[in-house]
């Protein structure tokens, strides 16, 4: 715990730390070259058996303090937030005597991150002859080969939009569809595949190549009756980058049975029967239907930089080189929360900076040693996949790599936050070197041969380097504005970094080199199972919201889960539950804190402007 008089004097340096640290970044960390320590060839000692000089703990939190404070805004990839927290760490290495590691002669290696396309808000449907009101992402969304631009025209409706001379079916003819929105059902006629499954006239992107031949303006695809688990889902945009040369939008059932009601052709269900059934031809116009509307989308790609720093080697073995990472990117800001990511992971980059303080003041290293800080982990390793792909030196010289990552929840007493260790079957050597230090350490952990584990390990693992993975397990505040600093155990974190510093130190200075092995399952990390953690609806709520509309959006509704049995859709708000009001999992988890598989919760949903309360039961979470 930060004491009250630390906090301030912290405080009030932070604004000069953090022209330090964006003026390192900015210029790329100006080639800070240190006075690197003497590369003369020194006699080997015995690997020593002594613990170093302690971390202290509250130097340690200090790093945290800075990394997760609100100015850098949750530290999320691409942002200003994250460029001050990689000029600090630059900072550090460049302080502490490490050498750059870059490929520029700087502490940074750069990288790009492609992001999926997202829509802009000038995206929209407006409508003539029909008092319908449509929001993006809750009632339409742009296929993701959707061409960009603005549309208009009469509407039409096409029953399948299809044309199968096989089956002598043909959903355009009779009828001109040239400059008009054509709305068609998802899917084909029933018995179309002898199989059971559907042939190629089913598929969305078909669909829409056929329109864009008969010369249609617009497309839009409508699911078809979804039966008694009332499922209505629409696809995530996600652009691709090709087109038919039409905008083509997913669209909800409520949406598409008020313009067809407007246009005088019944509901949709009576249409499909129609077409299913009788076997008739229902393409028809919507009389006096018109629609107007805008797709507008764009991606950017992130440009995204790990920090490198370069301790060099001074004995026989100075060309084999020990790999000290840890990922410095959190989530940033959601719904006007800041994510700070104490835990997740400043924690874990507070260990490599303080990891490389104490290295840099040991007397002899036989190997080199690079401390590294990715970016882009919390989108998909892409930092540590990065330096695999492109390393700074030949990554077949790279004997053996430590992760650290959420390490800043020790509780010895709690297996779900004990100290874990992964991939100590990666190397013949790692488990008499781990045990024998954990236990001169008084350190007690969770032993893992695997290192396939979702973190910055992984990459280096799948590229044949020895691997271990430091951590202190999941937690509520995983991905939540809670992960914040007051609730780090330093005195804790600051054991793990001396024990991994230890654990280093003898592969570093090791005789024998380790060699690799491969572990053929899959890694577990301890989940916590306390309150608000044992049981789901069956959803997935939309990470990416950022609207100020209430309540919590879901994403996706799983088929066969509490949600879909009780109606919920994908786009509905969650905005009470048993009365008590919902804006985040945070909220969830209150309102089921002390409910168990099979309980019923009443669950009160917006969808579009109109409430609806739904009767949910729970199901148990299963564990990886």
């Amino acid at each position: 715990m930060i004491r009250r008089d630390d906090r301030c004097l912290m405080l009030s340096m932070f604004s000069v730390m953090l022209l330090v640290a964006a003026s390192a970044c900015t210029s790329h960390a100006v080639k800070l070259s240190p006075e690197p320590p003497s590369t003369q060839p020194q006699p080997a000692p015995a690997v020593p058996s002594t613990a170093p000089p302690q971390t202290p703990p509250d130097r340690y939190l200090s790093h945290i303090a800075l990394l997760a404070h609100d100015e850098l805004k949750g530290r999320d990839n691409g942002s200003r937030g994250i460029d001050l927290a990689a000029g600090y760490i630059a900072g550090q290495f460049a302080a502490a005597g490490l050498e750059p590691g870059g490929p520029d002669g700087t502490y940074f290696q750069e990288f790009t991150i492609s992001r999926p396309a997202e829509l802009l808000d000038e995206t929209d449907l407006t409508f003539e002859g029909a008092s319908v009101e449509a929001i993006v992402k809750a009632d339409f969304t742009p296929f993701s080969f959707s061409t960009q631009g603005d549309f208009e025209g009469e509407m039409v409706f096409v029953g399948y939009g299809a044309s199968n001379p096989d089956k002598e079916y043909d959903d355009y003819a009779g009828i001109d569809v040239t400059d008009r929105v054509v709305l068609m059902l998802r899917r084909e006629p029933p018995g179309w595949d002898p199989d059971g499954g559907y042939t190629d006239h089913a598929r969305f992107d078909r669909k829409v190549e056929l329109a864009a031949e008969k010369g249609a303006a617009a497309v839009f695809i409508v699911n078809q009756d979804p039966g008694e688990d009332g499922i209505d889902g629409l696809m995530r945009f996600r652009a691709r980058g090709e087109d038919y040369g039409l905008p083509a939008f997913h669209v909800k059932r409520h949406l598409a049975d008020e313009l067809l009601a407007a246009g005088g052709l019944g509901s949709l269900t009576e249409l499909q029967q129609q077409l299913d059934e009788e076997g008739r031809n229902a393409s028809a116009p919507l009389a006096g239907v018109r629609v107007t509307g805008t797709v507008a989308y764009e991606s950017k790609d992130i440009l995204a930089r790990n920090v490198i720093g370069v301790l060099p080697g001074t004995g026989p073995h100075a060309d084999e080189y020990v790999i000290i990472g840890a990922h410095y990117d959190h989530v940033g800001v959601r719904r006007g929360h800041i994510y700070n990511g104490a835990d997740d992971n400043a924690s874990g980059t507070a260990g490599v900076i303080e990891t490389a303080w104490a290295l840099a003041r040991t007397p002899y290293r036989n190997r080199s040693v690079i401390c590294m800080a990715f970016a882009g982990e919390e989108m998909g390793l892409h930092g540590s996949r990065h330096y695999v792909e492109e390393p700074t030196i030949d990554l077949d010289s790279v004997v053996a790599m430590l992760n650290l990552d959420m390490i800043g929840r020790l509780n010895p007493d709690d297996q779900t936050n004990m100290l874990g260790i992964q991939g100590l079957g990666t190397a013949g050597s790692f488990k008499e070197i781990v045990e024998r230090r954990a236990e001169e350490a008084g350190i007690e952990y969770l032993p893992e041969d695997s290192a396939r584990g979702p973190s910055d390990h992984a990459p280096f693992y799948r590229a044949d380097v020895p691997a271990l993975f430091f951590h202190t397990g999941l937690h509520r505040d995983l991905h939540q504005p809670g992960d914040d600093t007051e609730k780090i155990n330093a005195q804790g974190a600051a054991q793990i970094v001396d024990l991994a510093y230890l654990i280093a130190l003898d592969l570093i200075n090791g005789e024998d080199t380790p060699v690799f092995a491969q572990v053929d399952k899959r890694a577990e990390i301890f989940r916590s199972t306390g309150p608000g953690h044992g049981v789901v609806m069956g959803i997935m709520p939309d990470m990416d919201d950022t609207s100020d509309a209430p309540g919590w959006r879901v994403a996706r509704v799983f088929p066969r889960g509490g949600a879909a049995k009780a109606g919920m859709q994908s786009g509905d708000r969650i905005v009470r539950i048993d009365g008590l009001p919902v804006d985040g999992l945070d909220d969830y988890r209150a309102a089921t804190a002390q409910k168990e598989p099979g309980d019923v919760i009443q669950v009160t949903v917006l969808r579009g402007q109109e409430e609806m309360i739904l009767d949910v039961e729970l199901s148990a979470r299963r564990r990886p």
